[in-house]
């Protein structure tokens, strides 16, 4: 259960960035006139797996050293 909670925070968060941060960098497929905007999504979603293997890896490794 936790990591799907891990997964959809991570998510959320990412995509939140991307929206909100993103625009005012100045990245042209950020705009909101942009036609490459759905880019955000798969993004969010490569970024919360990427999120939720690091989560794994550092739970993993404090167990071993404990």
């Amino acid at each position: 259960m936790i990591d799907y909670v891990i997964r959809a925070a991570a998510g959320f968060v990412i995509l939140l960035v991307l929206l909100f941060v993103g625009p005012y960098t100045n990245i042209e497929w950020l705009q909101p006139s942009s036609p490459y905007r759905f880019l955000i999504v798969p993004i969010a979603l490569i970024g919360s797996w990427v999120c939720l293997y690091l989560y794994r890896k550092l739970k993993q490794k404090k167990s071993a050293s404990a």
